[in-house]
């Protein structure tokens, strides 16, 4: 599974970082996403994968907490090529 991180907040001493972990049933891995970063997972294998994910405060739905950015956004850049980042390149790229 890859667990990006990206965070693009103004002012912030991280913004522009963008963080990519790989993770399998032979390197498990926990992760603490900041609640202002954009995230994600992708499975990058023929097996399904499996993220737990702990939340801080229940979902509202009359007061959403929560915004949507899709996958393939150009405007997130990897921080390794200057470019868009790609969720398709190989992990070992």
């Amino acid at each position: 599974m890859k667990i990006c991180a990206y965070d693009d907040e103004k002012g912030s001493p991280t913004t522009g970082d963008l963080v990519e972990i790989i993770a399998s049933e032979d390197k498990l891995q926990l992760v603490r996403v900041p609640g202002h970063y954009w995230h994600g997972t992708k499975t990058l294998g023929v097996k399904s994968s499996v993220a737990l994910y702990f939340v801080t405060q229940l979902y509202d739905p009359r007061d959403p907490d929560e915004e949507r950015r899709a996958w393939n956004d150009l405007g997130i850049l990897d921080p390794k090529t200057s470019k868009s980042f790609d969720w398709n390149r190989p992990p070992h790229t």
